[in-house]
Order: C-alpha cells, then structure tokens, then sequence
C-alpha cells in the first residue's frame, strides 16, 4: 500500500490541479486532426486514473500504484466516494493505459471510441472535483 501525505486536503487539490494540466492536453490532442485517436483514449484514462486517486487521498484511503481502474474505484465506492461513475465505461477504458502507448500493441482507435471516452474523462474530473468540494472545510 501507498503511504498517505500528512496533509490529505492539500494533496488531493495538488493532484486534482495535476489532473486538470492532463485533461488540457487530451483536449489539445483531442482537436489535432492529425494525432491518433489511441492517444485519447491514453489520456481519458490517464485523467480517470488521477481523479480516482485524488479522491482517494482526500479520503484518506491508501491505494497501491496500479493503472487498473476497478480496484481504485471500488476503494473510492468502499468510501462513499464517486458512487455513480459508469463502471463499464472504467472497464472498457483500463487498457488504454498500457495498450493506448504502443500502436502496434492495438488497433487505433476510431474518433467514436476516442471521443466517448474523452467525455467520460471530463465527466469523472467534474465528479471528483464535486467530492473534493464537499469535503473542504472538514479539516
């Protein structure tokens, strides 16, 4: 397991800023014409699997450093965090953090895939940000 920082609060928002920087460049990628549709789907989970463990940490749950996406978000749902996040969409999206770097490990994938799974990506950052909010001023 992870160790959790002293300052959980503080941490998860530096994340959270982190998974911002990342969801600017999915959309860079997302509007270049001529990036590959598989880089999209790489960053959609990139952005999910950070929103996860930012939520993570503001709870105070320690997690092991795993790209798989069911187990963090099945810490965040133990948590009563992010409860309503479509699991099939984390399902369909976990390989694409391996197989989403390597073009010749998969096959590209088409604008539909690569767009839903953006939309997915920006609708767990909203989420999360959700979850961070509510909890500010808990301290």
């Amino acid at each position: 397991m992870s160790e959790l920082p002293d300052n959980n609060h503080d941490e998860a928002r530096r994340w959270l800023a982190n998974v911002e920087d990342d969801l600017a460049g999915l959309r860079a990628v997302q509007r270049d014409a001529d990036s590959p549709r598989r880089l999209v789907c790489f960053m959609a989970h990139l952005v999910v699997e950070k929103s996860l463990k930012a939520v993570l940490i503001d709870a105070g749950v320690p997690f092991k450093k795993v790209h798989d996406l069911e187990p963090l978000y099945e810490l965040c749902k133990n948590a009563g965090r992010l409860t309503g996040v479509d699991q099939e969409r984390l399902k369909a999206l976990t390989p694409w953090a391996i197989d989403g770097r390597y073009a010749d490990e998969l096959l590209e994938a088409d604008r539909e895939k690569a767009e839903r799974f953006a939309r997915f990506a920006e609708q767990v950052v909203a989420a999360a940000h959700a979850e961070l909010e509510a909890t500010d001023g808990d301290d």
